[in-house]
This record gives C-alpha cells, structure tokens and sequence, in this order.
C-alpha cells in the first residue's frame, strides 16, 4: 500500500498482543481470576485458549508482515485487530469485576484506536484497483449481508418477543445480565457495520473492497472461538443452545475463513517497499 503503517501502530499493537497473552493466562491459570455463574466460565476459558493459539499469533503473523510491507499482511493484521476489539470489548462487558479490570480498558482502548487508525489510512483506491476483476465482489456482498440479516434476526428473535412481553429473555435468566453484552455489540456495531459493507462492496465503492477485506478476515479469527464456545455451552447442559442457534453461529464463521484465503491471495504479496513509516513516506 501506498500508505506505510506507523510506528505508533506497530507498538500499540504489540501492546495488545502481550497484554493478550497476560489477561489470557491469568484466566486460564489464575485461581479465582472468574467470579462469574458457573455455566458462563467454560466460554470464558474457551476465549482465553483460543486468544493464546489463534488470535495472538495472528496478530504477530499480521504485524510482521505490515512491517514488511505486505498487502496481504496488512489484512491480517486489521482483521486480527477488529477480533481483538471484539473480544476485548465483550469479555470486558461480560466478565464480573475483578483485578484486571482495567487491564481490560487498556486492551480495549488500544484495539479499537489502533484498528481505526489502521483502516483509515488504508489506501482504498489502490485495493480496489488491484481486487477489480479478481474477487467475485457479489458473492462477498451478498455473503456479508446475509450474516448481518442473520445475526440480527438472531439476537432480535430473543429480545423482541421479551421486550413485548415484559420477560426476561431465557439466556439471561441461565446466565446473567451480562449475557446481553455480545447481543448489544453485535446489534449496534457488528450488524450494521456488515451491511454498510455489503452495500458498499455491491456498488463497487473503494471502501467496500477494505471493508469487506477487513469483514472475512476478521470472522476467519472468531471462527476457533465461536466454534470451542458454543460447543461448550451447548454440551456443558447449563445454558439451552438451538440447532438454529448453533448452525448460524459456526457455519457462517467457516465459511468466512474460507472466503478469507481468497480474498487476501488475490492480493499481491509485497509492495515492494518499507513497510514502517507515515503518510508520504516521511520517517
């Protein structure tokens, strides 16, 4: 890319890789580091393995490669940041207060602005100019679109009918008030920040092209630990998973880590210059 990543970016997010590591292991190996419901605690544990063995090393494969000036390594890297936003803004949410709290707020903090900045300084136009032709734009909008219209039909087919009825929706009742935390994120920024996207991508915007990129990559991540956690929850028998819930929560996932090898080795490999650096090349 015609835009060089920058060294900020290079030690933020370095930074959320080693505090990854550290909240991860607190979690899995620290006494007590959980005080959430017992039925919540296996999906936590499952984030925390998967976030050691796929979204770290993603992250470093992503960076190292950004650093070398790497098209492809470039989407790796903001598809492993938009996980990291994800997950550091969920587990935040979700998990009872406790000594890493505002280790969390740093994770989150340093994911979202690194993120940000990272997509904002993408050169669209060049990623479009070299994906034209190449990726099948329509089968990657209509792709995106149908797991936003899914996921929200999921979240809404739980929470409309208890909103009308005054109830509780049945998650919350097996785990907690903040099982609601994926729900509100996902509603309010994963769903329509997917179908921005597909719309984008259908009309053959610049933009449509980075996000769509960003889109896959980032659900190619989340594959491992949408996968680990709903089999947990549906197999621990505390919390009542549905077929319907199930399928749409992991298939969608895979298939997204499928369209995401294609997207990033439609893109050429280097661009042949130095990777670190501001825009306009300065140092």
């Amino acid at each position: 890319m015609r835009t060089r990543i920058r060294r900020w970016q290079v030690v933020a997010t370095s930074g959320v890789g080693v505090l990854s590591v550290v909240a991860s292991l607190l979690g899995l190996f620290r006494p007590g580091h959980y005080l959430d419901a017992p039925a919540f605690r296996p999906q936590l544990f499952a984030q925390d393995v998967t976030m050691l063995v796929v979204g770290v090393p993603a992250l470093a494969i992503g960076l190292w490669f950004t650093v070398q000036g790497s098209h492809r390594g470039r989407f790796v890297w903001l598809g492993a940041l938009a996980y990291m936003t994800y997950m550091w803004a969920s587990i935040g949410l979700q998990v009872a207060f406790n000594q890493f709290f505002l280790g969390y707020v740093a994770l989150f903090c340093l994911s979202v602005f690194t993120f940000v900045g990272g997509v904002v300084t993408t050169d669209a136009d060049e990623v479009a100019e070299t994906l034209v032709g190449d990726l099948p734009k329509r089968l990657y909008a209509g792709f995106l679109l149908f797991v936003a219209a899914g996921l929200a039909f999921l979240w809404l087919s739980e929470l409309v009918p208890a909103t009308l009825a005054g109830t509780t929706p049945r998650l919350v009742e097996e785990v907690g008030p903040q099982a609601m935390a994926s729900h509100f994120i996902d509603l309010s920024i994963v769903v329509p920040a997917l179908g921005l996207s597909s719309l984008w991508l259908w009309q053959g915007r610049p933009w449509g092209y980075v996000l769509a990129g960003v889109g896959v990559v980032f659900g190619a991540v989340l594959a491992p630990t949408l996968t680990l956690g709903t089999f947990l929850l549906a197999t621990g028998g505390a919390v009542t998973v549905s077929f319907v819930s199930l399928a749409f929560t992991v298939v969608p996932a895979l298939v997204a880590a499928a369209l995401a090898v294609t997207y990033v080795t439609a893109l050429p490999s280097n661009s042949g210059s130095e990777g670190v650096g501001e825009v306009g090349g300065r140092a």
